[in-house]
């Protein structure tokens, strides 16, 4: 079935690509994806699913086709990155200097993920079966992502969810995540002149300085895999003037969402006692936070068979070209970082693309985090990486938004687009394999509660 359905996304390559490349040219960073949702929604609308959109996010949305059970959600993202602007070339080369671009990739997974929906649907309605797809128009994956959209249960009638993202090696997604939060903290204190009368101020920088202290020295006092990254976000006006406002911009990670609650409450002691050997008033906000992914075992397992079953597309000898050239630019001893992180062998750098379907991951944790982990609290939730980068190339980088553009990322696209919508309709038609992805779920998942809700 998985060639059947490798062929219907085929058919329409170039519709296919001629999207998520217009996405490319014209990226939407995170709560500014007006044309990027338009794009999807009116693909989707045109294929026949019912829109919905959604009040809780700007941009965000539903498309549903099929009749009755089960649902399967098949999830999309479209924003880019600030300041990631570049040509696909493999020199940097910044096409809107400053600008925004695709260095995550999210122009290959929403359209990947929308080609699945749509191949999803049309194989459950060839065949007759009962089975509703549903495609998630998910905005603004790079700061608050779809928290608010599972807070508002838009998730709870799914019985299963899929996604895939764009990465260095193909493999299912069997690495957990790290859960993590985005504060700021705000001083306030009271101005002075520095020189004529420092005795009368009370030093808002003097709190955010003791403050980020703190976080040095409790840096050793944390659980095994926290981490704590800060700036300064706001230092004050002037030197002579004692700072009445300052501020620190906080991202706390954790490997669950319980132990980022129990750290995320000792840096906010940490606060409050600088504000009190400051004299100072402290304040906090968060504004963002995800919980850590809960890998299915069942979906993964049924993800790495369709990739055995349908070898991702070879690169072209100019498409090899092109990635050797790319991956040149990036020193090894940081490719095999990218690699180690997942348990990926180090000897795939002989060649510049992961030419095979791999399977890595599994008992590892990486220090970033997805918005999919607060969906996997709800449901079972599958993954797959494909190579549509360069091996050992990270996300976020120049290089990554340079091949997201590239003809090689198109094709693994639309290989992605295929495994998506088998394992979809694995999980809708093969006997016992979402009840095995249910019954997991159940005894792996903990109650849900958003970061955000510290």
């Amino acid at each position: 079935m998985i060639r059947s359905i490798y062929d219907y996304v085929e058919a329409q390559a170039v519709e296919y690509d001629s999207l998520a490349l217009d996405i490319w040219e014209h990226p939407e960073k995170s709560g500014e994806e007006a044309r990027s949702s338009a794009v999807h929604r009116d693909r989707l609308a045109s294929s026949g699913f019912a829109i919905r959109e959604f009040p809780e996010m700007a941009y965000s949305f539903s498309a549903e086709k099929g009749r009755g059970g089960p649902v399967i959600a098949i999830m999309g993202e479209y924003d880019a990155l600030p300041g990631m602007s570049q040509a696909c070339s493999a020199a940097r080369e910044a096409l809107v200097p400053g600008g925004a671009g695709h260095a995550c990739g999210h122009n290959l997974l929403g359209i990947g993920s929308l080609a699945a929906a749509e191949a999803l649907a049309a194989a459950l309605e060839g065949a007759g079966l009962p089975g509703t797809v549903r495609y998630y128009g998910c905005p603004a994956e790079e700061a608050l992502g779809r928290i608010p959209l599972v807070k508002a249960g838009r998730f709870d009638d799914a019985d299963a969810a899929l996604t895939w993202h764009p990465a260095d090696v193909n493999t299912p997604h069997r690495y957990a995540t790290s859960a993590n939060v985005a504060m700021t903290f705000r001083f306030r204190g009271r101005a002075s002149h520095a020189a004529m009368a420092p005795h009368a101020g009370r030093s808002a920088l003097d709190g955010v300085q003791l403050f980020n202290l703190g976080l040095e020295f409790l840096r050793e006092h944390v659980e095994r895999g926290v981490l704590i990254h800060y700036v300064v976000s706001d230092g004050g006006a002037r030197p002579n003037i004692v700072p009445e406002n300052a501020a620190t911009t906080l991202y706390l990670r954790a490997p669950t969402a319980e132990a980022l609650r129990l750290a995320a409450a000792r840096v906010v002691k940490a606060a409050k006692g600088a504000a009190m050997m400051t004299e100072t008033k402290a304040s906090w906000e968060i504004t963002h936070g995800k919980c850590d992914f809960i890998p299915s075992d069942a979906i993964h397992d049924r993800v790495a068979r369709a990739m055995l079953e349908l070898p991702p597309p070879a690169p072209s000898a100019e498409e090899a070209s092109f990635a050797k050239a790319l991956a040149a630019t990036v020193p090894r001893r940081d490719r095999e970082a990218t690699l180690a992180m997942i348990g990926a062998p180090l000897g795939l750098l002989k060649r510049a693309v992961h030419a095979e379907a791999g399977d890595f991951g599994a008992g590892y944790r990486i220090g970033g985090s997805l918005d999919t982990g607060d969906v996997s609290y709800i449901v079972p939730t599958g993954q797959l990486n494909a190579a549509t980068w360069p091996l050992g190339i990270g996300a976020h980088t120049w290089q990554s938004c340079a091949a997201s553009g590239s003809s090689l990322a198109l094709k693994r696209m639309r290989w992605a687009a295929a495994l998506l919508a088998e394992t979809g309709l694995a999980l809708a038609t093969e006997p016992g394999l979402l009840e095995a992805a249910k019954r997991e779920h159940s005894g792996k998942s903990r109650p849900y509660r958003s970061t955000m809700d510290l």
